[in-house]
């Protein structure tokens, strides 16, 4: 005998499509909760999680951010007086 599938016709299963962030892969996410998510979500797998840890260790990923105006008036104010 073959495996049947039941499904619940008052509570479809409903997917999200996102991609692997460091490979691009398509993967499908069932969107019930959070414990219905993938193990390494939002990667395909540990290879590639590890590989995004990788890069923000290495660098690679950087926020940009803008120097505070109070910190320059404080240098250039400390640099008049000496």
């Amino acid at each position: 005998m073959g495996q049947q599938q039941h499904t619940d016709v008052g509570h479809p299963l409903t997917e999200a499509r996102i991609t692997c962030p460091t490979c691009k892969r398509l993967l499908r996410v069932p969107t019930a909760g959070a414990a219905s998510r993938p193990r390494f979500f939002p990667f395909c797998s540990e290879r590639c999680k590890l590989v995004d840890l990788n890069a923000w260790l290495d660098a690679d990923y950087r926020i940009p951010a803008r120097p505070d105006e109070e910190s320059e008036d404080a240098m250039s104010s400390g640099e008049a007086s000496s």
